[in-house]
Parts: C-alpha cells; sequence; structure tokens
C-alpha cells in the first residue's frame, strides 16, 4: 500500500475561485475514468455576500444543501452558518475511508476554519489520513494554509494556487498521481470489500473560472512540507 500518496491543496484568497478551478481540473479527468469521491461544495451569493453551500457527492451525483445563513434551530451553528444535520450527514458518508482498490482519487471542498476547531468534516479528515489512501485534491483558503499543513502533518503537499497555476497542467499532475496510484493497487495483496458508485458528476461551466491565471505559467507550485523544514 502507498501511504504516501499526494494531497494536491488548490488554495487562493477568499472569492478567488478555488471551486471554480476544482470544476475544471475534475472536467478535464472525468472521461479518463477515474474512479472519484468525496464532495464539491458551490456556494451561492445573496446581495453580494455567500449566503450558503451546496453539497455534490461526486461519486454519486446527488446532492444536498449543507448551510446557509438563515437561522434554523435544527441546525449546528458555526460562524455565520447553519448546517443543516441532513447535509453533514450526507458530506460524513460521501467522505468515509474509502476502498483503496476501487477509489483513484479523494476530493474535499473544502477544508477551513470549522475542520480547524474540530467541526464539520474534521472527523472524516482524520479518518481518511490515518488510512492507506489514494490521491487526494482539498481547497483551502491561502491565509489557512500552513495551519491545515501543520495540523494533518501532510509531509506530501502539491500546493496549486489558483493565481499562477494551469488547470490543465494541474489535471495532468493529477493524473500522473492516479496512474502511480493503480500501479501501486495492481501490486498490492490486500483484499478490499466493494464500495458503491464509481461515477463523477459532470461540472457545470463557470465562465469567472480561475480569472486571471494565464495559461502559461508554470504547471503547479510545489512545496515539500517534512520533518527538517
Amino acid at each position: 500500500m502507498n501511504h504516501r500518496a499526494p494531497v494536491f491543496i488548490i488554495t487562493g484568497g477568499q472569492g478567488q475561485c478555488k471551486t471554480t478551478f476544482l470544476h475544471l481540473v475534475l472536467g478535464l479527468i472525468v472521461g479518463l475514468n477515474v474512479r472519484v469521491r468525496g464532495v464539491i461544495a458551490p456556494g451561492h451569493l445573496r446581495d453580494g455576500r455567500r449566503s450558503g453551500f451546496t453539497l455534490v457527492d461526486l461519486a454519486t451525483g446527488e446532492h444536498e444543501e449543507l448551510c446557509s445563513i438563515d437561522p434554523d434551530p435544527r441546525c449546528e451553528a458555526h460562524g455565520r452558518f447553519y448546517f443543516r444535520p441532513e447535509g453533514l450527514v450526507f458530506g460524513r458518508r460521501a467522505l468515509a475511508p474509502p476502498d483503496p482498490r476501487e477509489t483513484d482519487l479523494m476530493v474535499i471542498d473544502e477544508v477551513g476554519r470549522f475542520e480547524l476547531q474540530g467541526a464539520v468534516w474534521a472527523e472524516q479528515l482524520d479518518h481518511l489520513l490515518a488510512h492507506p489512501h489514494p490521491p487526494m485534491v482539498w481547497t483551502v483558503r491561502r491565509r489557512l494554509l500552513d495551519t491545515v499543513v501543520e495540523r494533518w502533518k501532510i509531509t506530501n503537499a502539491v500546493v496549486v494556487d489558483v493565481g499562477a497555476a494551469s488547470v490543465m497542467a494541474t489535471a495532468e499532475a493529477v493524473m500522473d498521481a492516479v496512474w502511480e496510484w493503480r500501479e501501486a493497487q495492481a501490486f498490492s495483496p490486500v483484499p478490499a470489500p466493494p464500495v458503491p458508485g464509481d461515477r463523477i458528476a459532470a461540472p457545470p461551466q463557470c465562465a469567472d473560472a480561475a480569472a486571471g491565471a494565464p495559461r502559461s505559467t508554470p504547471v503547479i507550485l510545489r512545496r515539500c512540507y517534512g520533518p527538517d523544514e
């Protein structure tokens, strides 16, 4: 088993289209038989401000409202958002540790301050990183990047800054990691039970994707986080 599959971290400032960048990367690999699990969380705006998020399960294409700014006594309050119990159950199920022989890529959109406080997806991240896992792609706000890397002791991060990185080259780097993972699993003697679903929902097209990111820029920005740094 490969215990050190890379964690690609798509990062940028608030409102800098991290989720859109991720949509486009997934759109480039969707036809390549990549078995993707995890969640993507498109946001909603109201009066120019973020008003909530919807979760999409990438293995099934199903979706569920995760949270909104509208108060609800049934919901968990985190910051100014109220997280629906149905949305949390939906997301936690989608982020359960995958069958490593039936999953090529795990996606978590996004890892942020609520997870750093031990809420929302924190427990799922702990479980994912405690097991052999396929390559993963996370989205993380730039100002939280180093704290997230330190909190989950990620020693093999590949940092992708949406302000400078190429969508195409990032997709190629993710696919390289997927092929390496598949090769490692082909020689693994460990049997694994089946996992439901191996489909990925086709991402919607977003006109403002990776706005301002020149296509001739380097593939990705790499940082190695290790015990000597």
